[in-house]
C-alpha cells in the first residue's frame, strides 16, 4: 500500500478516492484549487458553434447555452462530452483518445470549420491554443469565460494529509492541469515542505503538464495512459 496525495477540488475526486482505495492505496485529500461560478456575458444570440473544454465548462455554462441557439456542440475530450450528456446536449464530436485542444482541432469535423461563428466556454484565462487554430480557417471565436480556479486557503486538512504523506519514502501524486500542480507548489510551500514534494512522483494527465512540472523541478514525473481515473489508478499497480 502507497499513499496517493489526491489534489483535485473536494468535489470532483470522490470517483478518484474511491477507486484508489479500492486498489488497496490510501488516499489523501490534498485539494489545491476552488472552483468558483464566473457570471458571464455573450455578444450574440446565435453561433454556428459551440466548444466546451472542460466538465467544469459544462457545470457552469448552462445558463449562458440556455440562452442562445447553435448548430454545433464539440467537446475537448470524453469526459466533457459525458457531461454534456448528462444535461441531455448531444455532441457532434470529441477527440475519442486524448482530451486536448489540439486534439480537437485535428478533428475532421473542426478542421472543416470556415468562416463560422463559434462560441468557447472554458474556465478564466487558460491556452489560447483553440482559440488561435479556429481562426486560421477565419472563424469568428469569442469566449464565455463561465468559472475561475482560485488556489485554495490552507487548511487543517492540507495540513494533516500532507504530515501522513511525508511520513512515508514511498507515495504518488495526482495532478490535473498546471494550474492544480501552481496550486499545490503554492500551499506546499506555505508549509514548508515543496522541496520534500519534489522527491516524488507526480502522476500527470498529458506530455504538456510533464513538460510543465520538469520545469518546476520535479523530475520523476509519470503519463497516464489516457485522462480517466482509472488511468491515474493503473499506474500504481
Amino acid at each position: 500500500m502507497v499513499n496517493v496525495l489526491l489534489t483535485r477540488p473536494l468535489t470532483q475526486v470522490v470517483a478518484l478516492e474511491a477507486l484508489v482505495a479500492d486498489s488497496g492505496h490510501q488516499p489523501l485529500l490534498f485539494p489545491t484549487l476552488e472552483i468558483k461560478a464566473l457570471e458571464a456575458s455573450v455578444e450574440r444570440k446565435q453561433y454556428d458553434a459551440v466548444i466546451f473544454i472542460s466538465a467544469n465548462a459544462v457545470v457552469h455554462g448552462m445558463k449562458i447555452l440556455a440562452q442562445i441557439s447553435y448548430s454545433s456542440v464539440f467537446a475537448v475530450g470524453a469526459a466533457t462530452a459525458k457531461k454534456l450528456n448528462d444535461y441531455n446536449i448531444s455532441v457532434d464530436d470529441f477527440p475519442q483518445e486524448k482530451a486536448s485542444s489540439e486534439a480537437l482541432l485535428s478533428l475532421e469535423s473542426v478542421s472543416c470549420l470556415q468562416n463560422k461563428k463559434i462560441l468557447i466556454f472554458r474556465g478564466k484565462g487558460g491556452r489560447e491554443t483553440l482559440k488561435i487554430g479556429l481562426e486560421k480557417t477565419h472563424n469568428q471565436v469569442t469566449y464565455a469565460q463561465v468559472y475561475d480556479r482560485v488556489i485554495c486557503t490552507l487548511s487543517e486538512l492540507h495540513k494533516q494529509s500532507l504530515k501522513v504523506f511525508l511520513s512515508d519514502s514511498q507515495g504518488f501524486i495526482s495532478i490535473t492541469s498546471n494550474e492544480n500542480l501552481d496550486g499545490l507548489m503554492v500551499l506546499a510551500k506555505q508549509l514548508n515542505h515543496l522541496d520534500n514534494l519534489k522527491n516524488y512522483p507526480l502522476i500527470v494527465l498529458s506530455e504538456r503538464i510533464k513538460q510543465y512540472a520538469h520545469s518546476c523541478g520535479f523530475s520523476q514525473v509519470i503519463v497516464t495512459q489516457d485522462i480517466s481515473d482509472q488511468a491515474v489508478v493503473s499506474v500504481l499497480a
